[in-house]
Order: structure tokens, then C-alpha cells, then sequence
């Protein structure tokens, strides 16, 4: 739980008037009396127990109370934050500010939005030069801390990429880094990075990887393997979703929500 998600709390608190402070992300003293008061009020909800949470666990159950009151599918008032208490907080959210819920986004095929006119894989030889040279590169700082996915002691201070993707790369970053917060991304093993630019050919393949030109990035590769599916990749699980469309909205491909396989791959260049 996120100072965004915090803020989610504090509207919802203030629309029942149980709160009159600032919308700031902070669980301070006001935040607090009003959980209270909003949680004794829906007692019925609460399992057993409920009085000895701590007032983190306590804030949690709160928003699940606020989403149970709005008909959003949250799963059991525990206090718990998991995958279905994070997208339906974030269903929550849109609706205080846009009055209605996110358009079904497992619905929909993979966006195929092209908005900083990325090459086709088949062109980049002619367009980028030849993948045997070291292409113009940027390091992009990353507003989370990463560690090297084989070895997590190192911290990367930032993403070293062809400099045609940087200023797309740092938009996604911010996104997500906004998103979701530097604790959750830790949770979700996105801290984990296995690299972007690498002169090699495809692994299983005879072409040369987009990884030669800089222009791929590897996430959580010991949790995405090459040949899973979405039977066993960490990200192709529902409350990576949102991670997906930020990458999309800018033109990135993920080969898994493509093809299905490589779920650690994405790539600034069109298949």
C-alpha cells in the first residue's frame, strides 16, 4: 500500500465525511481517527479480530470496506494486500476521478500503438547499422532500485539503452514507478533486471536479438523463462497488467502477451 493508494483511502474517508484533512498520502493522526470511525460503522464486515490489526493492516481493511461499499470485487475484508485488493483499489481510484471504471482491460488484444514510430524488426539492420557495432548509447536512471537478476547485490544505477528509446524508457519508468510504488515493485520482482543491451543473436534462433541494438529490455528472467507460458510466467499474472499497458501505450512489444513465451522480454521495435 502506496501513498497513491493512501490518497484513494483519504478520498473515500472524506466523501463518507468522516474526514476533513488533506489528501496527502499520509496515514497521520486524521487519517487514523477516520479509519476508525469508518470501520466501526461497518463492524458487521470485519471478521473476528479485527481490533488487535495493527493501523497499517487496519488502512488496508478500510479500502476493502470502501470497495465492498462500491460493489467492487475484493475479495474477504482481511486486511491483507494482495493482487485482487490492488486491482480493485485501482478500480476504486478511477472511478473517484473519473466517476466510472476502467474500461475490461484482460479483455483486450495487446495494444498496438506505434507513437515513436519504432522499426519493424526486419528493418533495423538498415535502419540502426549493423548490430556487430556498439550502438549510440543513454543511460536511463530508474526511479526504483534495481538489482542485476543474477546477482542481487548489484545495484545498476540506472538502464543503459540505445539513445533513440531513452526518453520513451524514462516515461515508462516514471509511469510505473508512480503506479505502484518501490515496495510493490520489490514484491513483484520488477527490482529484478536482466539487462538490455547485448551482442547476441536470438537465443533458440540464428537472427540477431534487439538486445544487439540496444532496444530490449529483460524483467525477472528466473521467474519468466524463455519457453513459459502463461500457465507458469510471474508476469503474465493479472496485476501486472497495468505494467503491460504503460509499456504498450509507448509502442513496446512483450513477446509474451504476443506469442507467449519470453515473458521477460520487451522490446522498442514491431514484430
Amino acid at each position: 500500500m502506496n501513498r497513491t493508494d493512501v490518497r484513494t483511502l483519504q478520498r473515500f474517508l472524506k466523501e463518507s465525511g468522516s474526514y476533513q484533512g488533506k489528501i496527502d498520502g499520509l496515514r497521520g493522526p486524521k487519517t487514523l481517527a477516520a479509519m476508525k470511525t469508518t470501520l466501526k460503522a461497518h463492524a458487521d464486515l470485519l471478521p473476528a479480530g479485527a481490533d488487535a490489526w495493527s493501523d497499517k493492516r487496519r488502512a488496508v481493511a478500510c479500502l476493502q470496506v470502501a470497495c465492498r461499499l462500491r460493489k467492487i470485487e475484493v475479495g474477504p475484508i482481511d486486511g491483507l494486500w494482495g493482487p485482487q485488493t490492488d486491482h480493485a483499489t485501482e478500480v476504486l481510484a478511477t472511478i473517484q476521478e473519473t466517476g466510472k471504471p476502467p474500461a475490461p482491460w484482460r479483455d483486450q488484444e495487446p495494444l498496438d500503438a506505434n507513437p515513436n514510430g519504432w522499426y519493424r524488426e526486419a528493418e533495423l539492420k538498415e535502419a540502426l547499422g549493423s548490430p556487430t557495432r556498439k550502438p549510440p548509447m543513454v543511460v536511463v536512471p530508474c526511479p526504483w532500485q534495481l538489482c542485476l537478476a543474477w546477482d542481487l547485490g548489484t545495484h545498476p544505477s540506472g538502464i543503459g539503452c540505445h539513445e533513440m528509446v531513452a526518453d520513451s524508457l524514462s516515461r515508462i519508468l516514471t509511469r510505473v514507478n508512480d503506479h505502484y510504488g518501490p515496495e510493490q515493485l520489490r514484491e513483484m520482482g520488477l527490482h529484478r533486471y536482466g539487462g538490455c543491451y547485448n551482442k547476441r543473436r536470438k537465443r533458440g534462433g540464428t537472427s540477431w536479438s534487439t538486445h544487439a541494438w540496444g532496444i530490449a529490455i529483460d524483467w525477472d528472467p528466473s521467474h519468466n523463462r524463455l519457453k513459459w507460458g502463461r500457465d507458469r510466467a510471474r508476469l503474465a499474472q493479472p496485476e501486472y497488467d497495468t505494467w503491460w499497458k504503460i509499456w504498450e501505450e509507448e509502442g513496446w512489444v512483450s513477446l509474451g502477451r504476443t506469442r507467449n513465451f519470453d515473458w521477460m522480454h520487451v522490446q522498442a521495435a514491431k514484430l
